[in-house]
């Protein structure tokens, strides 16, 4: 049970009903999804609470682990922010209340809070007609390289696999070993250690969660893992991928694979999550045109506004 704010607990499997209670009403923001905040619970610090009927964490900054807080919801929201930031100030972390869902911002209409998007938490959300077929002109290169690799690949096969069986877990590490080489050989900036972390984290709990495993296999080897949730209203929300990209377009082939099997499950739109301002990221997922985002804000008090 989510204890009133401002207890909190920290965050265990056994929240996951209580979680989703509040988050399936709204769109897939990934930093409200269980799976994906459980997930990367790295250092088992996450906690939650409630406050005026919405569901309130406290989580750490990807890059430098602080602590800050933030809230899904739309209930007495000038209330619940002015709380939580006079509980920050409190704690001494910091005043800023974070990943705030648009929703949420259009019910903030006092003038002593300032507003801000906060870009580099969007999520990106894509058509999965688009990708299953990669179509029109814009897509012609990603389609390019899929009909390359299948060329260059016949014998690859595309198959859904179980999270909690033993032999694939250790396919999946040897791939997370592959992608770790390749980054490395190619000279390239990587921060595998907490995404392992968190990958391990849901392979140990493989049968608390309901979550798809995609695989690219060549013969008998494992080249690439995916790991997606289907969600409410047709969405699905992506959690990791890993490929061994020494085969040129197997990212490429891989989501369009995905894409396809989840149409077939009356998947529409896919969240690939935010880019955390990695240039990366951000080049690859634009690369591929998204339809939408799932826009985030973070507020502070207006110093200005409350003088």
């Amino acid at each position: 049970m989510i204890p009133t704010f401002p207890d909190f607990k920290r965050l265990s499997l056994d929240d996951e009903v209580d979680v989703k209670y509040y988050t399936n009403e709204y769109k897939p923001y990934s930093s409200f999804n269980f799976t994906n905040v459980w997930a990367w619970d790295t250092k088992e610090k996450r906690m939650v609470s409630e406050l005026n009927g919405n569901l309130v964490f406290c989580l750490a900054d990807y890059k430098t682990s602080e602590p800050f807080l933030s809230f899904l919801g739309t209930n007495d929201v000038e209330n619940t922010t002015r709380k939580l930031i006079n509980y920050a100030v409190e704690s001494k972390i910091s005043t800023t209340i974070r990943f705030l869902m648009e929703e949420t911002i259009n019910e903030l209409k006092t003038k002593c809070i300032s507003i801000k998007e906060d870009i580099d938490s969007f999520d990106y959300i894509f058509s999965l007609h688009q990708l299953a077929n990669l179509q029109g002109s814009k897509l012609k290169t990603k389609r390019h390289l899929s009909n390359k690799f299948k060329k260059e690949n016949p014998n690859a096969i595309f198959k859904i696999c179980d999270l909690g069986d033993k032999n694939v877990q250790d396919k999946i590490i040897s791939v997370l070993r592959r992608w770790e080489n390749n980054k490395k050989n190619d000279n390239k900036i990587y921060d595998l250690e907490h995404e392992e972390i968190a990958i391990r984290r849901l392979l140990e709990t493989a049968s608390r969660h309901k979550l798809v495993l995609s695989c690219i296999y060549l013969d008998d080897i494992m080249l690439g893992f995916s790991i997606d949730e289907i969600l409410p209203n047709k969405y699905a929300i992506a959690h990791f991928i890993k490929a061994d990209n020494s085969f040129r377009g197997i990212y490429e082939f891989f989501n369009e694979e995905i894409s396809r099997y989840l149409l077939r499950q009356g998947v529409l739109l896919w969240n690939w999550q935010q880019d955390l301002n990695i240039e990366g990221l951000r080049q690859l997922k634009t690369s591929y045109h998204p339809v939408g985002f799932l826009k985030k804000y973070s507020v502070s008090l207006d110093v200005q506004g409350n003088k």
